[in-house]
């Protein structure tokens, strides 16, 4: 890894450092700059109940894509393989 990544490696850390999860609904934010929490201070229960549900729907669909780039570079390996 060259100077510069490692730089900006240090600089993303950082800035994830600030962050701390929110009790209510686990998603991070800047306590300093924030006093409640901006996904879910304005949130009733149902509301709450939502947003978690939303975001538990999109970790699954991401898992899903992961799982078919992955099936993809496997189907590119092999033909790879075969042709060469």
């Amino acid at each position: 890894m060259n100077l510069g990544g490692l730089i900006a490696r240090a600089a993303l850390l950082k800035e994830q450092m600030k962050k701390q999860p929110c009790k209510r609904c686990g998603l991070h934010y800047d306590p300093i700059e924030m006093k409640q929490c901006p996904h879910c201070s304005h949130l009733d229960e149902p509301g709450l109940a939502k947003l978690l549900e939303q975001k538990e729907n999109e970790i699954q669909s991401n898992k899903s894509l992961g799982f078919w780039f992955f099936i993809g570079a496997i189907v590119l390996l092999f033909i790879m393989i075969i042709s060469a």
